[in-house]
């Protein structure tokens, strides 16, 4: 049996929403392994001077657990723990 398991994320960049989507996915790939998929819930832009100065994203990313992994839960969140 397989499990996934989904965090929430947020990013910014001053380029895009694609832009700060990848480099989530990129950070979050140095802790996690076995991403399977990303889907972005709420896009945001600061504004200064009437020009947008950053693109804000809040994601989901999803990620298979390894075989030997379980879910601790600390309250409000979970973390991974090795049996």
């Amino acid at each position: 049996m397989s499990i996934v398991k989904m965090i929430e994320l947020s990013s910014q960049s001053s380029e895009s929403w694609e832009d700060a989507t990848r480099q989530a996915v990129e950070r979050a790939s140095r802790s996690l392994r076995n991403i399977r998929s990303v889907w972005v819930k709420e896009f945001e832009a600061a504004v200064d001077t009437n020009k947008v100065t950053q693109f804000r994203v809040i994601l989901k990313i999803s990620f298979q657990l390894d075989e030997g992994e379980s879910m601790v839960s600390t309250g409000n969140e979970e973390i991974l723990g090795i049996e």
